[in-house]
C-alpha cells in the first residue's frame, strides 16, 4: 500500500511475448535471421518499392516462421521441414515471388487474429487448375473436439488418422486424396472452445481472409462440421445464416438446455445464458438459407434428440430444411457428405439467396444482428432474444412485426421494395417516400401516449408503441446496456482484452498473476488446448492504448491492485481493500469473490471484467468457475471447492444474476 506506482507505458509486451525460442540465423542468409527478412520484406511492400508480394501471404510467412519457434522440437521431423519451407518462401518473396499464393492443393496458411499476439494457422485445399479467374464455391469444415485444422482437413480429404493418434499428427504434413471443384478451408477457432465467442470470430475472420485472397463465390459459402464442429457449424450457421448458401452439421448440439454437460439444477440466470447461447434459438434464421443436418440415432456423444427437437421447432416455424437420421450409424458421419463429396456438389448447386422478400431474424447476441436486408441494431431486454419478420407486400411496402426490438435497419441493398414506397413497424405508418442517399434507413421505438382509448377516469393514459426515423442519438457510454456493452460475462470474450493483475502488495503478484495467465488463455473458458494468447501486463504497466482498443479485466481488490484501487467504487460491486460491498453491504471473509462484467468507467464503450476477491486466494480460486455466468457472480469457497464445467450445478453461490438494463444491481431476492 505504501507509496502506489503511478501507471506507466508497457513496451514490447507482444515482442517480448513472441521470443518463445531465441531465433536462429537462416540458412545461406548470412547473420539475418527468419525474423529480420521478413521484416526487410514487409517494408519493401509498405513503402511501395516491392507490389508482387500481399500481405496475406508475408502474414502467412511470419505464423510459419512463429510455429517452428514455438512447436519445431514437438513433433519428429517438424524442425527440419518448417525450417525448410520457411526458407522456400522467404527466398522466393525476395526474389519477387509470391509462393503462398501460387500453392495448389493442401497447405497452411496464417492470418492475424486479434486474440492472440500469435498468429493464427488455418489449413486450406486450392484446387490444381484454379488460376483466378474463375469464382470457385467455398467450404468451410470445422474441426470435432480431439482434432485441429490440420487433420481435420486431412480426413476430409481422404487421409486415414487413427483417433488416438489425432494429436501426435497436427503438424503432419497431408496430401489430398480427394479434389473437390471448391476451395475448402477448415478453420482452427483458435482450438478447443466449442466455436464458442472467440473461436466464432476466428471462423468469420478466416472467412474474410480467403475472400480477399481468392476469387471465391460470395453466393456459395457453405459450413459444416462434426461433433464440436457441428456444434460451431449449427452455431455460427443460424446466427450468420445469410452469409451462407448452406449450413451442414453432423452429429451437433443445439439446446445446452438439454444437454448432458450442462445437466443439473439451473438459476434462472444459466438458463437464460444458456437458451441464448443455443443454436436451437437461433432456428428461425435458417428462413432463405439451405439448412440440411445429420445424426446418428447410435452416437453416443452427443443425443439424437438434440437434432429432432431442432426438427420439431423447424416444422413448428415453417422454415424449410432436410434431416438425414441413420438408425445403424454412430456419432463420426463425416463420410456422409465427404467420401463422396456430396458437400461438393451442395455448394456447386446451391447459391445464398439474394434480396428475398420475407426476412426472419432472431438474436440475443449483439454480434449477430443482421440477416439478409434487416438489422436488429438494438434490443429492449438484452437479457432476452429479440425477434422480427419483415415482409415486401406488393413490391411498395415493407411490413415489419417485432418482439423486445428497440431499434431495426432496412438496407437497401439486395431489398426487392419498388420506391416509392412506405414503411409499417408493428402495425404503423413509419416511413413514406424514397430510399435515403445513404442506402439504410434506421427506426427507433418510442412509447406514445395511447390518447386515453380505454382509460378510467383519473387512470393513466395507456401507452402503445411508436416507431420514428432514428435522429442518431444514443444513451451516454456507460449509462445503460448498449451496443456491444450490454453482457453477459462471455460476451467480453469476442473483444480483444488486457489481463492486469495486481502489484501494490508483493506476496500476492504470484497468485493474482497466475490467474490472469490462465484468463489470458480463453479466461477459463477453453481448458485443453487453446491458442487464445491475450497480452497480461501488471496493473502499473496499463495504458491508455490498452484502455481504448481494449477490454480490460483486472484481478484483485483496492488494496493490491492500483487500477481497482482508482476504480473500484464507482462499480456496480464495490471492490474495497478487503471487501465487496453489495447495494451497501459489506462482504468480508477469506474465500469471498466476484467476477462480473461493466462498462469501464475510463472507456466506456469498451468492457471492463473484474475477477475480484477479499484475498489473492479467492481471486485465484475464481478460475475454477464455469463456463457459462450470467453479468456476476459473487462466491466463497463452497463455490470454487471444485472446477465447475458449463454450470454451477450443485455448488452453492452468494449470489448471481444479470444488472439491470442501466447496469445496477437488481432489488436483492427475498
Amino acid at each position: 500500500m505504501n507509496g502506489r506506482r503511478r501507471l506507466r507505458a508497457l513496451v514490447g509486451t507482444c515482442a517480448l511475448a513472441l521470443a518463445v525460442i531465441a531465433p536462429a540465423a537462416a540458412p545461406g542468409a548470412g547473420t539475418r535471421t527468419f525474423e529480420q527478412r521478413l521484416a526487410a520484406l514487409r517494408e519493401a511492400v509498405r513503402s511501395g518499392r516491392e507490389t508482387r508480394l500481399t500481405y496475406g501471404s508475408l502474414t502467412t510467412i511470419d505464423a510459419y516462421i512463429t510455429d517452428l519457434r514455438r512447436n519445431g522440437t514437438k513433433y519428429d521431423g517438424y524442425e527440419g521441414r518448417m525450417t525448410r519451407l520457411v526458407e522456400e518462401t522467404l527466398s522466393a518473396a525476395e526474389a519477387g515471388q509470391d509462393a503462398i499464393a501460387g500453392k495448389r492443393g493442401m497447405f497452411w496458411r496464417g492470418y492475424a487474429s486479434r486474440y492472440s499476439y500469435f498468429p493464427q494457422m488455418y489449413s486450406i485445399y486450392v484446387p490444381k487448375k484454379y488460376d483466378g479467374a474463375e469464382r470457385l464455391p467455398l467450404i468451410v469444415s470445422l474441426h470435432g473436439g480431439s482434432s485441429n485444422h490440420n487433420v481435420w482437413l486431412a480426413l476430409n480429404l481422404g487421409n486415414t488418422v487413427a483417433v488416438a493418434d489425432y494429436w501426435d499428427n497436427f503438424r503432419t504434413e497431408y496430401r489430398a486424396g480427394r479434389h473437390p471443384n471448391a476451395i475448402v478451408v477448415a478453420p482452427d477457432g483458435l482450438g478447443q472452445i466449442r466455436w464458442r465467442w472467440s473461436g466464432e470470430q476466428d471462423v468469420l475472420d478466416v472467412i474474410d481472409d480467403v475472400l480477399a485472397n481468392y476469387n471465391v463465390d460470395r453466393d456459395r459459402i457453405v459450413i459444416s462440421g462434426l461433433s464440436n464442429g457441428g456444434i460451431g457449424s449449427y452455431t455460427i450457421g443460424l446466427k450468420h445464416a445469410s452469409r451462407f448458401s448452406a449450413v451442414l452439421p453432423l452429429s451437433g448440439v443445439v439446446d445446452w438446455l438439454n444437454h448432458y454437460e450442462a445437466a443439473g439444477r439451473h438459476r434462472r440466470c444459466e438458463k437464460t445464458v444458456l437458451a441464448n447461447e443455443s443454436a436451437i434459438t437461433y432456428a428461425e434464421n435458417a428462413q432463405g438459407t439451405y439448412l440440411r443436418f445429420f445424426h446418428g440415432v447410435k452416437d453416443s456423444g452427443f443425443s439424437v434428440e438434440q437434432t429432432r427437437s431442432l426438427q420439431a421447432l423447424l416444422e413448428r416455424l415453417g422454415i424449410p430444411f432436410t434431416y438425414n437420421e441413420f438408425s445403424a450409424l454412430g456419432h463420426d458421419l463425416s463420410h456422409v457428405l465427404w467420401r463422396s463429396l456430396l458437400v461438393a456438389d451442395i455448394a456447386k448447386k446451391r447459391a445464398r439467396q439474394i434480396a428475398p422478400t420475407e426476412v426472419r431474424l432472431v438474436t440475443a447476441s449483439p454480434r449477430a444482428v443482421r440477416q439478409h436486408w434487416m438489422s436488429l441494431d438494438e434490443r429492449i431486454d438484452h437479457t432476452r432474444p429479440a425477434r422480427l419478420v419483415a415482409q415486401v407486400v406488393d413490391g411498395s411496402r415493407i411490413d415489419i412485426e417485432t418482439e423486445n426490438a428497440e431499434r431495426v435497419t432496412i438496407h437497401f441493398a439486395e431489398n426487392p421494395v419498388e420506391p416509392p414506397f412506405s414503411v409499417r413497424i408493428d402495425g404503423h405508418v413509419a416511413y413514406e417516400g424514397m430510399p435515403p442517399p445513404r442506402g439504410a434507413l434506421t427506426f427507433v421505438l418510442a412509447l406514445a401516449p395511447g390518447l386515453g382509448k380505454g382509460a378510467a377516469a383519473g387512470a393513466p393514459a395507456p401507452v402503445t408503441p411508436w416507431w420514428r426515423e432514428w435522429d442518431g442519438a444514443t444513451p451516454l457510454p456507460g449509462t445503460r446496456k448498449a451496443g456491444q456493452v450490454v453482457g453477459p460475462i462471455g460476451d467480453a470474450n469476442y473483444d480483444p482484452q488486457v489481463h492486469v493483475y495486481g502489484t501494490q502488495v508483493a506476496e500476492d503478484v504470484p497468485l493474482l498473476k497466475r490467474a490472469a495467465q490462465l484468463g489470458a488463455r480463453g479466461w477459463m473458458a477453453a481448458w485443453d488446448y487453446t491458442e487464445v494468447r491475450h497480452p497480461v501486463v501488471a496493473d502499473v504497466d496499463l495504458t491508455w492504448e490498452m484502455l481504448r482498443d481494449r477490454a480490460v479485466v483486472l484481478y484483485g481488490n483496492a488494496r493490491n491492485n492500483s487500477v481497482l484501487a482508482a476504480m473500484g467504487a464507482r462499480l456496480p460491486i464495490v471492490v474495497g481493500e478487503d471487501y465487496l460491498e453489495l447495494r451497501g453491504e459489506r462482504l468480508e471473509g477469506r474465500g469471498v469473490g466476484a467476477r462480473f462484467v461493466c462498462p469501464n468507467p475510463l472507456a466506456p464503450d469498451r468492457y471492463l471484467v473484474v475477477c475480484a476477491g477479499t484475498t489473492a486466494e479467492a481471486v485465484e480460486r475464481g478460475g475454477r468457475l464455469p463456463i457459462y455466468l450470467a453479468d456476476y457472480i459473487v462466491y466463497d469457497d463452497q463455490t470454487t471447492r471444485k472446477r465447475a464445467f458449463m454450470i454451477l450445478g450443485g455448488r452453492p453461490e452468494i449470489e448471481t444474476g444479470f444488472f439491470t438494463e442501466d447496469w445496477k444491481l437488481p432489488p436483492k431476492a427475498e
